[in-house]
């Protein structure tokens, strides 16, 4: 009995830690085929783009033609760019094995100066590739690693073969002379605004929607195959940026710059208020006058200030004291103008000689000299 007692507590735990592996092993099994745990192969094909750096600003880029924008070598290539990668759990990458120089066309931008000029270029992978994120509900993407971008200059004196086996682009680079910027960082993105907007994804995966990238400067260019890089280093050091879509030609446009204001732009801001008087007359400038008598005199004053000058006191004062003047005159002057203001002089019964009236503002003064008739001598009979 003890016997058959410890034989059947023997199977009970065998049959436990059996149930506990098949459990085990169901739960491995149910991970490894749930749905997005598995790697699934993606392609995003963008028809469309836009390019700034420097004065090249938002200029289109793709769709490339279907020949080389060489008039010297001319050959068929791809009109878009199309990238190949893996998509897990909403995670993107695109390695560097899988996008070869097939993937990127020659695309050109026309020269700034030399109207009828094509600059070519295209892009390469770097050796880590490009990965990112993509939300299936709200058709957000993002793309990040670095780019290289490779100018054909020309064609290069170096014997006509490809770079490598990984960059046979028709026509391969290794044709040309060309200038390359290596490691653009790109941080392509349906949410950024700038230099060019983005948009999310409306389609599905890759599908109806743009992304953009954008940076602030780039390293000089390094020649290869006797490019000549000086003219476009000068504009590496600007902002710029990239955007690629699918199925969208034209980008949402970018919001319209605020008004110019005096913050902005010096020239807009008014002047400052101020009133500048730069000249004082007195008319008549001579008169010969009776003594106890009266005269009128006029002053004028100009006013160069932008603002008027309000009630302003001009001084007057007279070299002899037989010929009184008030002490002021009051009077407004318009911005930019003249103002005119009569006063009396009056010639005391007994005024001899000359005298000199003196009308003063801000140092400017105006003078009007009078000289008294003397009386008729009587005649003796």
């Amino acid at each position: 009995m003890p016997t058959d007692t410890g034989s059947r507590g023997a199977r009970s735990t065998s049959q436990i830690l059996l149930a506990a592996l098949v459990l085990a092993t169901s739960f491995i099994a149910l991970a490894a085929t749930s749905p997005g745990t598995k790697a699934s192969p993606v392609s995003l094909t963008f028809d469309n783009g836009r390019a700034s750096l420097g004065f090249f600003r938002d200029r289109v880029i793709l769709p490339a033609t279907d020949t080389f924008p060489s008039p010297d070598l001319p050959a068929p290539q791809r009109t878009d760019v199309q990238l190949n990668g893996d998509l897990t759990n909403g995670q993107i990458t695109i390695p560097q094995a899988l996008n070869s120089g097939l993937q990127f066309p020659y695309m050109h931008v026309m020269h700034p100066i030399e109207q009828d000029l094509k600059v070519p270029f295209t892009f390469r992978l770097n050796p880590g590739g490009l990965t990112g994120t993509w939300n299936e509900t709200t058709g957000a993407m993002t793309l990040e690693g670095a780019l290289d971008i490779i100018v054909v200059t020309g064609t290069g004196p170096g014997f006509p073969l490809p770079d490598s086996l990984d960059d046979l682009g028709v026509p391969p680079l290794g044709l040309f002379a060309r200038c390359r910027f290596n490691d653009v960082p790109v941080n392509l993105s349906t949410g950024r605004k700038k230099p060019i907007t983005g948009q999310a994804f409306t389609g599905g995966f890759g599908k109806n929607g743009a992304l953009t990238a954008s940076w602030t400067s780039l390293a000089p260019a390094v020649s290869e195959n006797g490019g000549e890089c000086g003219d476009l280093n000068q504009i590496s050091t600007s902002d710029g940026g990239l955007w690629l879509s699918n199925g969208i030609v034209d980008p949402i446009p970018q919001p319209s710059p605020p008004p110019p204001t005096c913050e902005t732009d010096l020239s807009l801001c008014p002047p400052p208020k101020y009133v500048e008087i730069d000249g004082v007359r007195l008319r008549p400038g001579k008169k010969t006058v009776r003594p106890g008598k009266k005269l009128t005199l006029t002053v004028r004053v100009h006013n160069a200030g932008n603002v008027a000058a309000r009630r302003i006191k001009v001084k007057l004062k007279s070299t002899n004291r037989a010929f009184r003047v008030p002490k002021t005159v009051t009077m407004t002057v318009p911005a930019r103008g003249f103002a005119s203001r009569k006063f009396k002089v009056k010639v005391g019964r007994n005024a001899r000689g000359r005298a000199r009236i003196t009308a003063v503002k801000n140092g400017w003064p105006g003078h009007a000299y009078l000289k008294v008739k003397p009386k008729n001598k009587a005649r003796k009979r």
